[in-house]
């Protein structure tokens, strides 16, 4: 259910950040009004931003995932608790598991996009062009569905590709590995967290810039 959950989830933060009903699209293209450089600030602060929820909708699915599996009390010989790990996994296979829809998905969106360059070959009438560039974008935000499924289904991964690193350098030098045991959940969480930030600040400060360009650029034309 937590796999099945966060894969959801992705497809719905992907398409708030994507599709032209919502603010952060709505955003640039009234940046777009004002110039190319306000456009392309107010654009890289959306695209910095984005980062934020997956990650933290991630943090959440392993956390969760873990200690859910840690409660069955599943022991090893040495009386450790080793569910953890594999409910993980079994999370990730249910994030895998909607693989086959979202790749349907992304099928879409080419076959929308060369539908609007045919018409603008065939030079059809402007009115056709609006129905177009409505599947258009329709096709671009199917496609940046399947990528934000990829990213977020690849980060849940990362986890078990970590842990299974850790234990193989044991294994090889007959030594503990874990000065700092990026195998525990909150210590990975944390680094997930704490890269996001730099994304989330820096996407903040940004927009700052950019809607004070923009009160500029008001200013003086008026």
């Amino acid at each position: 259910m937590v796999g099945v959950m966060v894969s959801f989830l992705f497809v719905l933060m992907t398409q708030y950040f994507t599709d032209y009903n919502f603010p952060p699209v709505q955003s640039i293209a009234q940046s777009s009004q004002m110039g190319h450089a306000t456009n392309i600030i107010t654009g890289l602060s959306v695209g910095l931003e984005s980062t934020g929820p997956p990650v933290i909708v991630i943090s959440i699915a392993i956390i969760s995932a873990y200690y859910l599996g840690e409660s069955s009390g599943i022991k090893d010989a040495e009386g450790n608790l080793l569910a953890g790990l594999y409910a993980t996994a079994i999370a990730t296979m249910g994030m895998f598991a909607s693989g086959v829809y979202v790749l349907s998905m992304s099928g879409f969106g080419p076959i929308a996009d060369n539908a609007g360059g045919i018409v603008e070959m065939s030079g059809q009438e402007e009115e056709v062009r609006d129905i177009t560039d409505r599947l258009d974008s329709v096709g671009n935000v199917t496609k940046a569905n399947t990528k934000g499924y990829s990213v977020g289904s690849a980060s849940l991964a990362c986890f078990l590709l970590f842990s299974a690193y850790l234990d193989e350098v044991e294994m090889m030098t007959g030594q503990e590995f874990k000065h700092i045991d990026i195998a525990v959940p909150e210590i990975f969480i944390g680094g997930l967290l704490g890269s996001m930030t730099v994304f989330v600040f820096s996407a903040w400060s940004i927009r700052a810039v950019g809607n004070a360009a923009e009160d500029v650029i008001k200013e003086v034309r008026r």
